[in-house]
């Protein structure tokens, strides 16, 4: 039997689950019953004239038996007399002991028909012992037992740390179940795959990762995806029920700073062989706008749609009832002091928040930390709640602007320039260049202190920091801070010019040039100052790297430094060189002559070649045509010449689908017979792939063939076909589609304002 002590449910948790039990226990349904403070009903249930079968949920777990009683015996009882229900019922998380239940039964006099019908602590955890199905759908219940989450820990998670299961639990505590995760866990049951869209701050991310913990407790090993999903591609494990996870797959902020590596195909394709594998899942979250523009720039994307398999999390997913539940769960669980309760409490603030047009579960959730608080005033805090709501990046504002020194103003602006996780002493390392920069442009006082005091100002508010093996990794703690900074150096061309010049990764380019925002005054700068991206080119192209990847050493993971190649550094400073004069030639040239000296040692990275080829026929320049063709020529029979892997072979194919006109018809030739050749050693030693992996390979030949006009038919049906002998086929116990039953109520839509007003009067007894 489950031992659940309950403090981790908010009061309408506490209800719902009473309700839940009761109806599986009682068989009928329970209608909630509500009339404000005075009513003394949570549910009933009346099946005929001769009266009501009453249900009350007393959630006092943290003020016990002592409270509980005079609370009935003082409120409830003189309720009870007037209702006079045929039959009363009590559930509550204090335990109870005989002895206490014949007390209650004897205090509430007529109205208990014995002590069977007060559900105390020991009573509900039999109840959820009986009724497994009710446990697994209360995610925030079981979480928080230890054995439960030893066991999660335990199991084959890949890429998600201690800390970060850790962050989880704590999100479950707020979380309420909405439409959303019905209709995803639908889709994934369908689909074997399902892509999760919305605004940023509408709840994608929390959504996600209860998605993940619903299928880890089925015993699917989870495996989120960093960076690329060839990660996904490198793991193995014949038989293994297996759930990838890749948050933001097309970035935070723009496309650009993800499919730059023709990784829209790898993912068409992976996605193409989980559908057709019994024993994978896939979830992916991506910012709505974002994907309407990769639908627009990928036509690949564009024609696959996955309207079937996309979920979007919308302000309209969340009924009435949902985001008052959300309000109250924040507040419940917060920190937050009696008199800022009060201050939600007082005049009914609390429907304005819910009703509000651009209600958002990451403000609500910024506003009730009461660490972020410190400089509101009690007066002025429901008027700054809805003026976040209004604008939502004004949370942001005050805090950069007015709360902040001026040394963590720098550190800010600089690290959005970095990739989204790097190591504190890469950090650093930009840091003092920016912020000298920074100093000279302005005339402003600098000290060597000013990281370290900066770090410890911005800890927990903006920047959170996790130890790892080779260094102390550093990120936003909140993406909707990361888009406010983003936004402030994109309308601040000064500072934006200061990055340009101080910069001292390759990273912080690539990051510039993704955004939209920033791509015209980047132009500008380079236009106005050609000598000074000729000296930036210069150093970057042979600057250390700053961006971290995930790498496995046998059964342990660390993060790690991945530098970007030369082959895409030159392409992105080729992709900008037209917008320059040709003083940037000199540069190329020597960079495509260390190019061909990593050729021919074979050790090009054959990814950023392909995009190098793209950069070089865009740049057209009178002095560039007599060496251009040539060294193109160069490149491409390296892309053609000696591939070994399927993953070889993706570079050159989709340069021959971008650019038909680069090759003639023997190239072509060529390239066709390179894919066969590829096919025929995968098909002769498939190095013990799973039958997963064997349909992830059989889907890239297929779509590769396709362009090159390859003969693979029969390795795609023969690796096909191996595939599905090497299935293991889940038994009936086994079955992917997990039992659930949605927690909502059919009414929760057309929530009114009393039913508002009794849940939110529950927290009135802590102000």
């Amino acid at each position: 039997m489950p031992n659940y002590d309950f403090k981790t449910l908010s009061p309408v948790d506490f209800e719902i689950l009473s309700r839940d039990l009761l109806q599986e226990e009682h068989q009928l349904t329970l209608q909630s019953f509500t009339s404000g403070r005075d009513g003394g009903i949570d549910f009933r249930y009346s099946r005929d004239a001769s009266g009501t079968f009453v249900v009350q949920c007393k959630h006092y777990v943290e003020s016990g038996y002592d409270s509980l009683l005079h609370v009935l015996v003082h409120k409830e009882l003189p309720k009870l007399n007037m209702l006079k229900p045929r039959r009363y019922l009590l559930t509550t998380s204090v335990p109870l002991t005989p002895k206490r239940k014949d007390d209650i039964v004897a205090a509430l006099a007529p109205h208990f028909r014995s002590a069977d019908d007060v559900y105390g602590k020991d009573d509900l955890n039999n109840l959820l012992g009986r009724f497994e199905t009710i446990e697994r759908k209360t995610i925030k219940l079981w979480l928080f037992s230890l054995p439960l989450l030893e066991e999660i820990l335990h199991a084959a998670v890949r890429n998600i740390s201690k800390a970060e299961l850790e962050r989880i639990r704590e999100s479950a505590k707020l979380y309420v179940q909405n439409e959303s995760f019905d209709q995803a866990v639908g889709i994934l049951d369908n689909h074997n795959f399902c892509i999760i869209a919305g605004m940023p701050g509408i709840g994608k991310t929390i959504l996600a990762e209860m998605l993940v913990l619903h299928y880890s407790r089925a015993g699917y090993e989870v495996i989120k995806v960093s960076n690329d999903i060839a990660e996904a591609w490198d793991l193995k494990g014949v038989g293994a029920k297996r759930l990838f996870y890749y948050d933001d797959f097309l970035g935070q902020s723009s496309l650009t700073e993800k499919l730059r590596k023709n990784e829209d195909q790898r993912i068409i394709d992976f996605i193409h062989a989980i559908g057709k594998t019994p024993l994978a899942k896939l979830i992916m979250t991506t910012r709505e706008y974002v994907l309407q523009q990769a639908y627009q720039e990928y036509e690949k994307l564009n024609r696959e749609g996955f309207a079937d398999q996309k979920c979007i999390v919308d302000l309209s997913k969340y009924t009435r009832m949902n985001r008052a539940r959300i309000l109250f769960n924040h507040i419940y669980f917060s920190a937050l002091p009696p008199h800022f309760r009060a201050e939600i409490l007082a005049d009914r603030a609390y429907l304005r928040i819910i009703d509000h047009r651009n209600f958002s579960p990451r403000i609500v959730q910024l506003l009730t930390e009461y660490a972020r608080l410190r400089n509101i005033t009690l007066s002025n805090y429901v008027p700054f709640f809805i003026k976040s709501l209004d604008n939502p990046l004004a949370i942001w504002e005050q805090a950069f602007t007015k709360h902040i020194s001026q040394a963590a103003r720098n550190l800010l602006v600089l690290f959005a320039t970095l990739p989204h996780q790097c190591f504190m002493q890469d950090m650093e390392t930009a840091y003092h260049t920016y912020n000298l920069t920074y100093a000279r442009a302005f005339a402003a006082s600098i000290s060597p202190q000013d990281f370290r005091s900066a770090l410890k100002e911005l800890d927990g508010d903006f920047l959170k920091y996790e130890t790892q093996e080779l260094g102390v990794l550093v990120s936003f703690t909140n993406p909707s801070s990361a888009d406010f900074v983003r936004q402030y150096i994109e309308s601040n061309p000064i500072e934006l010019k200061l990055l340009l010049q101080s910069m001292a990764f390759f990273e912080q380019l690539y990051v510039l040039w993704s955004w939209p925002g920033a791509r015209p005054v980047v132009n500008r700068s380079i236009q106005e100052d050609p000598v000074l991206f000729e000296e930036i080119s210069r150093r970057l192209l042979t600057a250390s790297a700053c961006r971290v990847i995930t790498v496995r050493h046998g059964k342990t993971e660390r993060k790690e430094h991945w530098p970007h190649s030369l082959e895409e550094r030159l392409a992105l400073l080729m992709e900008m060189a037209p917008q320059t004069t040709d003083r940037l030639l000199t540069i190329v040239q020597k960079g495509a002559c260390d190019i061909e000296r990593r050729i021919q040692s074979g050790e090009y990275d054959r990814h950023g070649l392909a995009n190098l080829i793209d950069a070089l026929v865009a740049f057209d320049t009178e002095h560039s045509r007599t060496w251009i063709a040539p060294l193109v020529a160069t490149y491409i029979d390296a892309l053609i010449d000696g591939p070994r892997w399927i993953y070889d072979l993706q570079p050159l194919c989709r340069l021959v689908e971008k650019k038909p006109d680069l090759f003639s018809e023997a190239t072509l030739s060529r390239v066709a017979v390179a894919v066969e050749k590829v096919a025929e050693s995968v098909l002769e030693d498939d190095y013990d792939l799973d039958s997963e992996s064997l349909r992830e390979e059989a889907e890239v030949l297929e779509s590769l063939s396709k362009i090159v006009s390859a003969s693979v038919a029969y390795t795609v049906a023969a690796l096909r076909e191996r595939a599905n002998e090497r299935d293991k086929r889940p038994s009936e116990d086994d079955d992917d589609r997990i039992e659930y039953s949605s927690s909502s109520s059919s009414d929760e839509s057309t929530a009114t304002d009393e039913d508002i007003d009794s849940m939110f009067s529950t927290l009135s007894l802590q102000t």
